[in-house]
């Protein structure tokens, strides 16, 4: 039988079901010899230290670059999509995040695009891409929050397996309906004559 304090402390070891954590996604302008583009435009970081109102701010540039800070919604972590997490974390370089861009239609923003989602789901990311509207991104996870996703992972309770009940067999009663079958009936008119 378990204590209430043994209850409390597994209670406390589990992940919650929702996980916040505020980032900021590092965009990257490219310059390109095109005759119909000067530019391309490519998510290529994660920042979780970036202040608040830095949305279209320059972070670095270089020769024929520059990195923007694009602020975006925290990045949310499911309890029920710990195993698409798990994926992520398999990733080549050792965990990854997809970056959900959409084209900014209005011109008074900074940028040409907006951040529509951040995700660690390998599954959801997947979903975005069959669409082919968006431009989805993968880069790689910040080693913290790499850190922070596995831990997520490792507190999340394991899915029970769906085991499919067998439906049990009930002895039924052939109903007739007051009627013999008409086979009867016929063997029976045959006997007669």
């Amino acid at each position: 039988m378990s204590t209430p304090q043994a209850l409390l402390d597994k209670a406390a070891s589990l992940a919650r079901p929702v996980e916040y954590i505020p980032l900021c996604v590092i965009l990257a302008r490219k310059k390109i010899q095109s005759q119909w583009s000067d530019y391309i435009w490519e998510p290529v970081g994660i920042a979780l230290d970036a202040p608040k109102g830095v949305n279209g701010k320059i972070r670095e540039q270089g020769d024929g670059w520059t990195h923007f800070f694009m602020e975006c919604d925290p990045l949310e972590l499911h309890r029920k999509d710990a195993p698409a997490y798990v994926e992520s974390l398999r990733q080549e370089n050792g965990g990854s995040l997809w970056v959900v861009l959409a084209e900014e239609d209005d011109v008074e923003q900074p940028l040409p695009y907006y951040v529509q989602m951040v995700t660690a789901s390998a599954y959801e990311a997947q979903d975005y891409l069959d669409s082919g509207e968006l431009i989805v991104e993968v880069v790689e996870m910040p080693e913290l929050l790499k850190a922070f996703v596995s831990d997520y992972v490792s507190r999340c309770p394991e899915e029970e397996k769906f085991i499919k009940r067998k439906q049990k067999k009930k002895y039924q009663e052939e109903h007739t309906f007051g009627q013999q079958p008409l086979y009867e009936i016929r063997d029976l008119e045959k006997k007669r004559h």
